[in-house]
C-alpha cells in the first residue's frame, strides 16, 4: 500500500514549547546518565591505579627495608671482626648493599613519578570528556495535512 505524497517547500512553524520542554530534558538525561557513566569509568580507573602504586610502592619498600636490615647486620659483624681482612670484606659487602639500597630508592621514586604521570593522564582525559559539547541539527521535518 502506497500513500501519495507531495514535496513542498514551506514556512516551517517553530514546535510548540511542550515539544521544546521534552528535547531538552531528553538531552539533558542523556548528558546525566554519559557523566555518571564516565564518574564510574574514572572511579575504576583511579582504584585500579591506586592499588597498582600500593602493590609496586610496598614491594620495594620491603626490598628496601630487607637491605636496611642486611646492612645493619654486615654493620654488627664488622664490629666484631676480629682481623682487618675480615673488617675490609665487610665493609665492601656493605657498600655494595648501601648501593643496592639506593638504587632501590631511585627505582621508588622513579615509580611514584610514573604513577602520577598516569594519574594526571587520567585526570586530562575526564576533562575532556567533561568538555562534551552537543549540537542540534534539524535534519529534515515532516508536516502532513489530513484530507
Amino acid at each position: 500500500m502506497r500513500l501519495p505524497a507531495q514535496f513542498q517547500a514551506t514556512n516551517i512553524r517553530p514546535y510548540d514549547e511542550r515539544l521544546h520542554h521534552d528535547i531538552t530534558q531528553r538531552k539533558n538525561n542523556s548528558l546525566k546518565h554519559i557523566n555518571e557513566r564516565n564518574l564510574g569509568y574514572f572511579e575504576q580507573e583511579t582504584q585500579k591505579l591506586d592499588e597498582w602504586a600500593d602493590d609496586l610502592k610496598l614491594g620495594l619498600e620491603t626490598a628496601i627495608k630487607e637491605v636496611d636490615y642486611q646492612i645493619k647486620e654486615i654493620r654488627h659483624n664488622a664490629t666484631t671482626a676480629a682481623t682487618l681482612e675480615e673488617k675490609l670484606h665487610y665493609q665492601k659487602q656493605q657498600r655494595e648493599l648501601e648501593g643496592k639500597r639506593n638504587k632501590l630508592r631511585r627505582e621508588l621514586y622513579d615509580k611514584q613519578d610514573a604513577i602520577d604521570a598516569k594519574r594526571n593522564e587520567l585526570i586530562e582525559q575526564l576533562e575532556a570528556q567533561l568538555e562534551q559539547k552537543v549540537t542540534e541539527k534539524i535534519l529534515f521535518q515532516i508536516e502532513w495535512e489530513m484530507m
